[in-house]
């Protein structure tokens, strides 16, 4: 083991001086940097989404209650936090003299909210501006159903509880509002510290008591693992939003499909590289078993010798890593519009791993190859393969799949590209061999350059079908980028466009529908949808009753205790998926059938077929589930975790909902429509429309630079694999310069060579490009896809035109090669 760790040291000084090692390390350190790049920006960029997602709900953990919180609860939760506020809500009567109404009541304390904004007005409609604070003491804010309820003025006295209170504001939109009874009820906001003295809360006071707490990642990690006392719930962005959730579970994707390119591009450059060394070490092997050297003594040496250019080149690549991430990240600073966390080391421990993983993987191979080489080599270049390698190379790629889905954390995701991935590697295999056995009688029809291009091809079948395919390796993960990037990002950018429905319209009443059709169709709202809401509360499934104790999960326990939102259609919109049963279509009206979101469906653990009772106010009433939907959430159309036909909701209590857009400037349309309809209850959702469209511009953001990044390593992998034929085209063009063929003649049947091999990589890879780009927004995003016949004719010309123009800058160095030199070698 000594000896052996010796001579690779003495070996690896020896080579590098060479220059025979050269284009392996640099490859290794393009891929360690590459991948640690990408993995740390992509960490910071996800763990500030992250972190600003608490934007979406006025902090980054709320806890909530219906009693009092405990002293120890308080105490732990202020101590594992930067800061806590603490708000109540409740329900109660607010007085404006004789007129009188039922309002949703918020008492908050002073440096309410600790995420977000709270945005108020001085008059209905008016000029919007952010808090500064919460209101004071003696004084209200009110929203604009509280303010038109009340008929209240600017500087009106009205009394809650014991108390009263200046109206000195209009609230416009706060963070942590969302769609419960009691956020949907007119809004009156006032200072905790006014509420003892206003005695609205005493003892059996029905109120939802809320700590709200913002930190830095221990510190959530610390709060998200307090276990609760019974009675307490623990909400994240992520389960107050669904569309914020959707949102920036959509970007995690997109950023892993920028690690998975870089990856690609990695296993790429190793590869080519390792080919190469391999070739080369068999004529090094084969004379030092001449001189006595043992088969079992030189694999160990050469296997040391590789680890310690990968430790080297790896730290080398995680430099490079920690440093073009940081002028990333500096040069995206403004542009995101993010707080990008500290650095952590995890990602350049996963990218130098890679780097070893596929230094061992694909250059082990090789070596173990060329170890059994016999010493005849030294008079007879002649080596038989081994099929032993080939099951080193499968377990090889085993495991880099195995610590690409360790990255991503989503083996679906690792499985398409990687399934995809090899599917084009084996089509361009099966392609590239019969392009040889096709352009064998096709040369004796074209010209000298062309005849010595495509003989080249045709002669040398196996190195052909290897580049080929090294080729269309690196070519299909830069394809892969660019639709990425410009099908799915814009595809997901564009669903939703700028006049999605900033308006909801909710406690509609039937008798209302006729009057309401006719106020929006006078307005420029022809086609206005809206849709029956019930509520009804699980009873039983199979027949059999269920209480919140039949779950074991404490947030389904939480859940079903709510009643459910549900409503009838007999239109499936595209905003909703069927992923299994059947849609009834117009036929499905007055059945009582089921349609249940994803969610609810996993939540509730039925299947297909089995009978779901909900109670409606007292009245039963038993559905036969039909099928189960993927909802998109960030639609911002009204939706539903359940559905039913058409008709069956009609003997149950209900009002109706509706969602419009409503352009900047046309506030009237409120005006008039509330004076019309008092209790019609409009929500401006434009807020949290703006911060979905803000994640998505901000990830869009990130993975463009991220892709620029893997581009550039790409471009890197494409060159390398056109360095790695160097020595073959030395002798080639030494040998043909020697029997008088002229130079021109030479770079012509090389670039022929180049463009066919381009050519025939480019247009493979375009096309499987698509197919991956195609299977991950069906089966992952769930975004509407379609073929792109441009993509592959781009994809063909542009292979063409990178492999020839790289072809032509390294065939500069070997034209000058003098053939003397390559006669004086053979």
């Amino acid at each position: 083991m000594i000896a052996a760790l010796k001579f690779a040291i003495r070996r690896l000084r020896r080579s590098w001086r060479s220059g025979e090692l050269v284009i392996m390390a640099l490859a290794l350190v393009v891929a360690v940097a590459a991948v640690s790049a990408v993995g740390l920006f992509s960490q910071r960029v996800r763990t500030a989404l992250v972190n600003q997602s608490g934007d979406t709900m006025g902090a980054d953990l709320i806890f909530t209650s219906r009693d009092p919180f405990t002293a120890d609860v308080t105490k732990f939760v202020n101590a594992n936090a930067t800061a806590a506020a603490q708000a109540m809500q409740f329900p109660s009567v607010v007085l404006n003299g004789d007129a009188t109404t039922l309002a949703s009541v918020k008492a908050v304390s002073g440096n309410y909210p600790l995420r977000g904004v709270l945005r108020i007005t001085d008059q209905p409609f008016g000029v919007v501006r952010s808090a500064e604070g919460t209101p004071p003491r003696g004084e209200a804010w009110v929203d604009l159903k509280l303010w038109t309820a009340l008929g209240l003025k600017s500087g009106a006295v009205v009394q809650a509880g014991a108390s009263k209170f200046r109206v000195s504001a209009i609230v416009d939109s706060e963070p942590d509002r969302g769609g419960g009874f009691m956020d949907l009820a007119p809004r009156f906001l006032m200072n905790a510290d006014d509420l003892p003295a206003s005695q609205l809360l005493g003892p059996g006071s029905r109120a939802q008591y809320a700590l709200m707490a913002v930190g830095n990642d221990t510190q959530r990690e610390v709060l998200n693992a307090f276990t609760l006392p019974k009675g307490v719930k623990r909400v994240s962005p992520q389960d107050a939003r669904p569309e914020v959730r959707n949102a920036i579970n959509r970007a995690g994707q997109f950023l892993d499909i920028a690690v998975l390119a870089a990856t690609l591009l990695a296993a790429a450059a190793i590869a080519l590289s390792a080919h190469q060394h391999g070739t080369k070490l068999r004529d090094e092997i084969a004379l030092l078993k001449c001189l006595g050297a043992r088969q079992n003594f030189l694999g160990m040496a050469l296997i040391l010798n590789l680890l310690l250019l990968g430790l080297a080149a790896g730290i080398v690549g995680a430099a490079i890593g920690w440093a073009a991430q940081s002028v990333i990240a500096n040069l995206l600073s403004s542009v995101l519009m993010l707080d990008l966390p500290a650095v952590s080391l995890t990602p350049l421990f996963y990218a130098w791993g890679l780097g070893l993983l596929m230094l061992l993987g694909f250059a082990v191979p090789p070596i173990l190859q060329a170890r059994r080489v016999t010493p005849i080599r030294v008079f007879q270049r002649d080596l038989s393969d081994s099929g032993m390698t080939r099951w080193v190379s499968f377990a090889a790629m085993l495991t880099v799949g195995a610590l690409l889905w360790l990255q991503t954390g989503e083996a679906k995701l690792a499985l398409y590209v990687l399934g995809g991935t090899f599917a084009t590697l084996t089509t361009l295999a099966a392609l590239a061999w019969l392009l040889v056995r096709t352009l064998k009688p096709l040369k004796q029809t074209v010209g000298a350059s062309w005849r010595f291009g495509l003989g080249n091809i045709s002669r040398r079948r196996g190195a052909t079908v290897a580049q080929a395919v090294a080729l269309g390796m690196a070519l299909h993960a830069l394809l892969l980028i660019t639709v990425v990037r410009q099908d799915l990002l814009v595809t997901w950018r564009s669903q939703l466009p700028a006049d999605t429905p900033n308006q909801f319209l909710i406690n509609i009443q039937t008798e209302q529908l006729p009057a309401l059709k006719k106020f929006f169709d006078e307005r420029g709202y022809p086609d206005l949808e809206i849709m029956p809401m019930a509520r009804g509360r699980l009873a039983a499934i199979n027949g059999k009753s269920v209480t919140a104790n039949d779950f074991d999960d404490p947030e389904t326990q939480r859940w079903i205790n709510r009643d459910f939102n549900l409503s009838s259609t007999d239109i499936l919109r595209p905003d909703n998926k069927l992923t299994s049963g059947e849609w009834w279509g117009a036929t499905g009206h007055g059945q009582k059938w089921l349609s249940l979101d994803k969610y609810a469906f996993e939540r509730l653990k039925v299947k297909l077929g089995d009978r779901v009772t909900l109670d409606f106010a007292g009245t039963p009433v038993e559905f036969t589930v039909r099928s189960t939907r993927i909802v998109r959430w960030d639609s911002f159309k009204p939706n539903f975790f359940l559905l039913t036909p058409s008709g069956v909701l009609d003997g149950v209590p209900q009002q109706w909902i509706t969602s419009f857009y409503l352009p900047a400037g046309k506030n009237q349309v409120l005006r008039e429509l509330i004076t019309a309809f008092p209790n019609v209850t409009p929500l401006d959702i434009g807020a949290a429309m703006a911060q979905v469209r803000g994640i998505m511009d901000r990830i869009i953001n990130a993975v463009e630079f991220i892709f620029l990044f893997a581009l550039a390593a790409g471009l890197t992998v494409l060159l390398a694999a056109i360095e790695s034929t160097r020595s073959e085209r030395v002798r080639e063009t030494g040998l043909l310069r020697a029997l008088g063929a002229s130079s021109r003649v030479i770079t012509r049947g090389l670039l022929a060579e180049y463009a066919v091999l381009g050519l025939l990589a480019g247009a493979v890879s375009a096309l499987a490009a698509q197919v991956i780009a195609w299977v991950l927004a069906v089966n992952m995003f769930n975004i509407p896809y379609g073929p792109r016949p441009l993509i592959w004719l781009a994809g063909a010309l542009t292979g063409c035109a990178i492999v020839t123009l790289l072809g032509w800058i390294s065939l500069r160095r070997v034209l000058r090669t003098p053939p003397t030199i390559v006669l004086q070698q053979a």
